[in-house]
């Protein structure tokens, strides 16, 4: 029998018990061997005398046939049940203090990773797996070119890919044959925070003293592509709700004004709050960016902008930008001309069209292509030019803000040229500290956002001219 694991219902134990009948009693080496809790120890021996059976230290001086030796026998139970507490309390702290150091504890190997020699020292720690963290990066990009999961899973399948749980990558663990993928395998996938190099335990991941995840191998996916991730596999998780681009009003809009990377809702107490993720993002790429991961209150932030939105926009009137491609109709004017002079040369060079009826014939299609010639010159006198109409639509933004979901909200804050940037909070500051907030809207914010995302500037200015020139 094992006195590692607790309660009753341990194999060994159970086909003792079940054959109670058979004995007149049951001798162990020690206590500690028998049972580690003493509330275990006291139900045995409940169970054993119940059935007349007797039971026997074969190491220590004990008569449990009686009422002393069945205390002293507690006595000793409760410094067993200490003992493996302190055994317990070792084994974790080691397995904490292998994690922190980033060494492999042992356990079922994640998706995309593979056990090597710790090149550092001894033990084993977990480095990518190129060829799993290749098929990652190719369920990521298809997921976020909308392909769904169904038909992912089934092209795996076929591709005779080793799924996740297959015998051939997995040593300990429920194993399988099998080289099926399922989309439920995939959801969880693609849902797991170990592919940002997170330690998980119980389904959670281990945080650091400083509240963030506990990191500690080379992460398969980077933050925002992890984030675009999640927003996209919420989104198909319910359908119904109309806020597809997150669950956010201020995703992709609000920034960190110390390291300038991007800011994620998290709930914290239930209430909704923006983080930035520039810290996790320095511990993961090892480079210092002086960000200690600021963060502010949702809703009041949200507001905030709000109100900046409906004093500059509200009382405009909101125009549908109608876009025209444009007449040219000097493609067909050239066109009509050479078939003029095709019938010239046919006539006068080539002999055709000979004879009064000849003649008649030459006439009446030369009379015609001049027609057309000279309609398609008018055209072209009168053709419209390309370029962008505002046409009214009779509603202020202010009446489309409060008629509009997340989305849609969100939507009309990305048009309007919105960027926010969020600074550090000052001790002792009130709740909602509007000092922190520095909000740009127009051409201004386009190009702070651009140049936070690390994207082309000179292209967004230049989109903004031809816009320009467009309406004018």
């Amino acid at each position: 029998m094992s006195g590692y694991s607790r309660g009753l219902d341990r194999p060994g134990l159970q086909r003792v018990l079940s054959r109670l009948a058979e004995f007149d009693v049951i001798v162990f080496f020690k206590i500690d061997r028998l049972a580690r809790s003493t509330v275990d120890f006291a139900e045995i021996m409940k169970v054993t005398q119940n059935a007349s059976v007797a039971l026997a230290s074969a190491s220590e001086p004990l008569d449990l046939t009686s009422s002393m030796g069945r205390a002293m026998a507690k006595v000793i139970a409760v410094f067993a049940e200490l003992e493996s507490d302190t055994i317990g309390m070792r084994v974790s702290s080691a397995h904490e203090h292998l994690r922190r150091e980033g060494r492999y504890t042992g356990g079922r190997v994640p998706y995309g990773y593979r056990v090597v020699p710790n090149p550092d020292g001894a033990g084993k720690v977990l480095e990518i797996n190129p060829e799993e963290a290749e098929t990652i990066h190719g369920i990521v990009e298809r997921v976020l070119n909308k392909d769904s999961l169904l038909k992912i899973a089934s092209d795996l399948t076929a591709s005779d890919k080793p799924s996740p749980g297959h015998s051939s990558r997995q040593t300990t663990g429920k194993r399988s044959d099998s080289k099926q993928w399922y989309t439920s395998s995939l959801r969880s996938l693609l849902t797991n925070p170990q592919l940002l190099g997170q330690v998980i335990e119980d389904g959670k991941p281990i945080l650091m003293t400083d509240g963030l995840p506990l990191v500690n191998r080379t992460p398969i996916l980077d933050m925002d592509t992890w984030q675009a991730l999640q927003d996209e596999l919420s989104r198909r998780a319910n359908p119904g709700d109309r806020r597809r681009e997150g669950t956010s009003l201020l995703r992709g809009i609000v920034y960190c004004a110390v390291c300038r990377n991007r800011m994620y809702t998290y709930i914290a107490k239930g209430r909704t709050r923006y983080r930035c993720i520039g810290r996790l993002k320095a511990r993961q790429s090892g480079v210092d960016n002086g960000c200690y991961g600021v963060s502010i209150a949702g809703e009041g932030m949200e507001q905030y902008v709000t109100d900046r939105f409906l004093t500059a926009f509200g009382a405009l009137p909101v125009v549908r930008m109608v876009e025209h491609v444009g007449e040219d109709f000097r493609p067909q004017v050239r066109q009509a001309r050479e078939a003029l002079e095709e019938l010239e040369k046919d006539r006068y060079d080539r002999g055709l069209f000979k004879g009064e009826e000849g003649a008649q014939r030459y006439a009446a299609q030369y009379s015609k292509l001049e027609e057309r010639l000279e309609s398609l010159k008018e055209k072209q006198r009168n053709a419209k030019p390309a370029g962008v109409e505002e046409i009214p639509t009779g509603r202020t933004h202010a009446q489309l803000w409060h008629g509009a979901d997340t989305a849609g909200k969100r939507d009309l804050l990305l048009n309007a040229g919105a960027y926010v940037e969020v600074g550090m909070s000052r001790k002792g500051g009130p709740r909602l500290d509007t000092s922190r907030l520095a909000v740009h809207f127009g051409e201004d914010g386009e190009i702070r956002r651009a140049d936070a995302d690390g994207k082309d500037v000179e292209a967004v200015i230049q989109r903004a001219v031809a816009r320009d020139l467009e309406l004018f």
